[in-house]
């Protein structure tokens, strides 16, 4: 089967993530709503997470 040219391929590595009760709920009940798995939700809140960091430090910058 031939891959379609210009189109990325995401590439996911399968892991075990350890996660306190309330966090593993909270994040479980979110990827339900917006109906996407619980990996894809944890990976866009940590790119939320860098971009707010990478804001952050631009208007306050840390001596």
């Amino acid at each position: 089967m031939a891959k379609k040219a210009g189109k990325k391929e995401k590439k996911f590595v399968r892991t075990t993530v350890s996660l306190p009760e309330n966090v593993w709920k909270e994040l479980r009940m979110e990827s339900i709503k917006e109906k996407l798995p619980m990996g894809e939700l944890i990976a866009r809140k940590l790119k939320e997470l860098k971009e707010l960091k990478r804001r952050k430090s631009i208007i306050s910058p840390e001596d």
